[in-house]
């Protein structure tokens, strides 16, 4: 897993190939991500071997399903049990959304995210 211990939030998506909500979840989810970066806001949906700069707000999103120990003790940390599920982590607090969520909702968690990234 990437080093995260400079950024003051970020935002985990954790969802499963093949799962009928997460299929319709992520590509609404994508759209409000970029929405807000057409906005200037400093998110940025992280990609393996991506740098993570201070003030970024990273969107990473996990696959469940991996056979990576690293991310399901992850997983297990943030006491993920269902798929989609949505965490907004900043420090010291976790917020966490179970299911696919609405446009509505992911609206504010992005709200919230750039909100605690001040």
């Amino acid at each position: 897993m990437t080093d995260l211990r400079n950024t003051k939030v970020l935002i985990a998506v954790f969802a499963m190939p093949g799962c009928g909500a997460c299929d319709e979840y992520l590509p609404r989810f994508g759209r409000q991500v970029r929405r807000f970066q057409q906005a200037g806001a400093p998110f940025h949906i992280w990609h393996p071997g991506d740098e993570i700069v201070p003030g970024m707000i990273p969107v990473l999103i996990y696959d469940a399903a991996a056979d990576n120990a690293e991310l399901q003790a992850f997983a297990d940390r943030l006491k993920i049990v269902a798929t989609p599920t949505t965490a907004m982590l900043t420090r010291p607090s976790v917020v966490k959304v179970e299911g696919a969520i609405d446009d509505a909702q992911i609206e504010q968690l992005l709200r919230s995210a750039a909100v605690a990234n001040r």
